[in-house]
């Protein structure tokens, strides 16, 4: 049997919404659905589970409508909550739930078999699903990139995740969907804080960025440093309550490894007369800077995206390497001066995260984990004392609340629901590493690493060996050097300034309009009045202005603008009136005021932060 071709309306929208599934469409080939059949023809075909020389229809054989509703109506459904469902199936209990649950109710739908999803998709026009914003699908191996559309639910205010199982489809491979399940809820605790800091800090992110830029416009890039010390040792150095014990490990292994800090570590290296050969820090708010207070910044390098704390960041100038994970002002930046773009690290929530990607980047094949507990000790410590935490009492947990896990010398140990995340993140990340990488964990008090066997001290300096930093620091002296003169930022900045004023001016102008529209106009029999139309027509212009250049969208984006289209999209799903025309104006008077708010914000911090003069090093030290 030769698979039939998706419906071209079907296709689009899955392209547009979820080109991972879409992929991995396409890679399964001419392969039919491993555990599914359609039986009947035409417009009469019902989708079969096959088991061994048997087979049933999953929605019964009698009314399958009825069986989905009583399914549904036993569902305890609760309001601002992420589902995952499992089996696509033929799609009719997908339909039904997206068209009974409320308008907060996102769910992800998990289809082991993209074969199966091919010929669903290509029976039945399927874009009231595939379209809809609560809607998310996921096919295949539950990877990154299943999960990357659970951004969308984050940002919207997902408060909690639930899970529905739909049990003919779930047992079609029980283990497979358990995992989806799982993965999920992780997934999800990193995802979402991660989204709401990005929404909360946006303005901070993009005005840190403005001051940092001429400090950092020309530091050099961490990229250059890629692949170039394989054979020496890395050691990532934690602000875990082990580090107090380790420190006589890091004196003897100062010359023969890389020692990288986290902004929380680096105080106590500093007073026990350990300078790492360069110091992390990733957060973009003030409290991180309490990490480098009274204490000797002198000849130590910072790495650090452009978006870090700007009084840091003026500290180290000069000495500085930089990352860009997503950062459009610096994409423009660096095209301005014929740079490629910055090179992308891991920012998972914790700047340890950071830390361990430089890890990987510099291509050392030995990473020894320092002072990385990632657990509450048993007095209720999980900081140094000698930390910025310590200040305010912060390196004790305040409650017990969290799991207990494996640990490298204690049968368990307490690890908290944030450091929980954190200890998944390191995990993956180990588990995807070149079969030469090896990685070892110094922390006796700390949970296990799965892929990082626990080592003493002995064990830790014989697996170090004798190898020497001089490659790297000489290497890092070389780069600081040649660091030329920041350019004139006004002219960086021209074009996109042009850009954002023409959006702001188009959006300004369509919330007035839309704002002084009489009420009466919201019936039906004004649906194609003349205003109706023209405030429409005002919306296609004002997207194909924002769609004309994507660099400057994302540019506008990223900054205020980024939470008032998240509270645009929140108002949307409950603008409903009978005329749909009317619907729509009022979404797209929401639009207006999102753009031009962010637009306003905009303009504004970029004539405070941006002068027409060139930056040098020189002036500014």
């Amino acid at each position: 049997m030769k698979p039939r071709q998706m419906l071209p309306v079907n296709e689009v929208l899955l392209k547009a919404r979820f080109p991972s599934v879409y992929k991995k469409i396409l890679q399964v080939g001419d392969r039919m659905p491993d555990s599914f059949y359609f039986e009947g023809s035409g417009g009469k075909e019902r989708l079969m589970i096959q088991r061994g020389e048997h087979s049933f229809c999953p929605y019964g054989d009698k009314n399958p409508s009825n069986l989905i509703k009583r399914w549904y109506k036993a569902l305890n459904m609760v309001g601002e909550s992420l589902y995952a469902i499992t089996g696509f199936g033929d799609g009719s209990h997908l339909l039904h739930f997206l068209r009974e649950s409320g308008t907060g109710i996102n769910f992800l739908v998990a289809e082991k078999d993209p074969a199966l999803l091919r010929e669903v998709l290509a029976r039945k026009d399927f874009t009231e699903l595939l379209g809809h914003q609560r809607f998310i699908l996921g096919t295949g191996e539950p990877d990154d990139d299943f999960f990357a559309p659970i951004q969308g639910a984050a940002l919207t205010g997902v408060n909690d995740i639930n899970s529905v199982v739909f049990s003919p489809l779930h047992s079609v491979d029980e283990i497979y969907y358990d995992k989806v399940r799982n993965e999920l809820v992780r997934q999800y605790l990193v995802i979402r804080p991660l989204m709401e800091v990005n929404v909360r800090t946006a303005t901070n992110l993009q005005e840190n960025t403005f001051r940092n830029l001429p400090h950092m416009a020309q530091a050099p890039d961490v990229g250059e440093l890629k692949g170039e010390f394989p054979e020496i040792p890395f050691v990532l150095v934690g602000a875990g309550p082990s580090l107090d014990e380790s420190i006589e490990f890091l004196r003897k292994v100062e010359e023969k490894a890389i020692i990288i800090a986290s902004n929380s570590s680096y105080r106590k290296l500093i007073n026990s007369d350990i300078k790492p050969h360069m110091v992390v820090t990733a957060d973009p708010m003030s409290p991180t800077l309490a990490g480098f207070q009274n204490i000797s910044l002198e000849g130590v390098p910072l790495a650090c995206p452009f978006s870090a704390y700007p009084e840091i960041v003026s500290r180290f100038s000069g000495r500085i390497f930089s990352w860009c994970t997503f950062n459009p002002i610096v994409d423009i930046v660096k095209a301005y001066m014929g740079q490629k773009p910055g090179t992308v690290i891991m920012e998972q929530g914790t700047v340890s995260g950071c830390v361990l990607d430089l890890s990987r980047l510099f291509g050392c094949k030995k990473v020894m984990f320092v002072g990385q507990d990632m657990a509450v000790r048993e007095d209720g410590r999980y900081y140094t004392d000698d930390s910025s935490y310590a200040d305010h009492g912060r390196h004790y947990a305040v409650s017990a609340k969290g799991q207990r896990l494996p640990g490298n010398t204690q049968e368990k140990v307490l690890v908290e629901q944030r450091l929980f995340v954190y200890l998944k993140t390191f995990e993956q990340f180990i588990a995807k590493k070149s079969l030469e990488c090896e990685y070892r964990n110094l922390a006796r008090t700390g949970v296990k690493i799965e892929g990082a066997p626990y080592c003493d001290y002995d064990d830790a300096l014989e697996w170090i060996g004798d190898s020497s930093n001089k490659a790297f620091k000489e290497r890092i002296s070389e780069l600081l050097n040649r660091q030329g003169d920041c350019p004139d930022l006004s002219k960086v900045f021209e074009g996109a300034k042009i850009y954002v004023e023409e959006v702001y001016e188009k959006a300004l102008a369509g919330a007035i309009k839309s704002e002084l529209l009489p009420e009466k106009y919201a019936g039906t029999n004004y649906s194609g009045h003349k205003s109706i139309k023209e405030l429409l027509k005002d919306g296609g212009e004002l997207n194909k202005l924002v769609d004309s250049n994507n660099i400057f969208w994302n540019f506008l984006l990223e900054g205020k603008t980024k939470g008032e289209l998240v509270t645009y999209q929140r108002a949307l799903r409950d603008i409903d009136f009978p005329s749909k025309n009317w619907t729509a104006v009022q979404g797209n008077r929401e639009y207006f005021w999102a753009l031009s708010e962010g637009c306003h914000w905009l303009l504004e911090t970029l004539d405070k932060n941006i002068e027409s003069r060139t930056w040098s090093q020189t002036a500014i030290s």
